[in-house]
C-alpha cells in the first residue's frame, strides 16, 4: 500500500491525539501541523500533503477549512468530528462513498495529479 503524506490542523487535544495515531501508522505520514487555516496556508505553499486533515471541534468547521480550499482546490480535505465520530471529504475528486474510518479514507484518496511538480494553486 502506497504511503499517504497529511497535513493536520487544529489546535486542540484531539488534533494532537490524531497527529500521534496516524504517525504509528505504517502506511499514513504527518509532514505538518498547523493550529489554524491561516497558519497552514504558507505551509502548505512548501509542502505537498495527500490531504489536509482538520480536526477542529466546533460548529462552524466549514469556516476552519474554507481557507486552504480556496487557496487549494485540488487538495482534498478531511473534516474530523470527534463530537459526531464522523468523517467528511471535500475534494473535486471522486472517491468511493462506503468508507467510514479515517484510515481508509486516507487510504483511498486519489493520487493527486501534478501537486509534486509544481506549486499548489494560489
Amino acid at each position: 500500500m502506497k504511503t499517504r503524506e497529511v497535513f493536520v490542523v487544529g489546535d486542540s487535544l484531539f488534533a494532537e491525539t490524531l497527529v500521534e495515531i496516524l504517525g504509528k501508522s505504517e502506511n499514513i505520514s504527518v509532514i505538518g501541523t498547523a493550529p489554524n487555516s491561516e497558519s497552514a496556508l504558507s505551509l502548505l505553499e512548501k509542502q505537498f500533503p495527500d490531504a489536509v486533515i482538520v480536526a477542529v471541534a466546533d460548529e462552524n468547521a466549514v469556516a476552519a477549512f474554507s481557507p486552504i480550499l480556496v487557496a487549494n482546490p485540488n487538495l482534498p480535505i478531511i473534516h474530523t468530528d470527534i463530537n459526531t465520530n464522523q468523517v467528511q471529504v471535500i475534494t473535486n475528486q471522486f472517491i468511493d462513498a462506503h468508507i467510514t474510518d479515517l484510515m481508509d479514507a486516507i487510504a483511498d484518496l486519489p493520487d493527486r495529479d501534478s501537486g509534486r511538480d509544481h506549486k499548489m494553486s494560489k
